[in-house]
């Protein structure tokens, strides 16, 4: 089992490292900033060659709106098919839970059912119905619909 340690807030637990999604996410995050920022100033500097026309100039082709709603889309499809991924792997362990738990209570029940049939367990054995031949000669039966007149 896991010891959290408390803090406020939780801080604690935002600022660790070890187990940590930060931990995974740094160095493609950190990648991908840089990525960013060396394309954006590379882009960004006077045009030396005669190539650039003035009418593309002042274009900046990562600001588009476009280019945006395809990373906001796909990063959206990632994030959703992610948790959906997370909410079934959950149920599925809940699941498997419940099943755990059914099969050691039949495994619980089927011995406490045939366990007292042995004869070590005569002192210990509730009573039976059949072991009172007394009340058996009354007439006694466990049937709830026949009434003795």
């Amino acid at each position: 089992m896991i010891e959290y340690f408390r803090g406020p807030y939780g801080a604690n637990l935002l600022l660790r490292w070890h187990g940590s999604a930060l931990a995974k996410a740094f160095l493609p995050g950190l990648l991908s900033v840089i990525l960013y920022l060396s394309i954006h100033y590379s882009r960004s500097r006077p045009p030396s060659s005669s190539l650039h026309t003035p009418e593309f100039e002042n274009d900046d082709l990562l600001n588009h709106p476009y280019a945006i709603g395809v990373l906001v889309s796909s990063v959206s499809f990632l994030i959703i098919f992610r948790a959906n991924y997370g909410y079934q792997r959950y149920w599925e362990a809940c699941s498997m839970t419940h099943a755990l738990m059914s099969k050691w209570i039949d495994a619980a029940c089927y011995s406490a059912v045939f366990h007292l049939q042995s004869r070590h367990y005569d002192g210990a054995r509730p009573p039976s119905f059949f072991g009172w031949d007394e009340l058996n000669g009354r007439g006694l039966t466990r049937d709830r619909e026949v009434l003795p007149l």
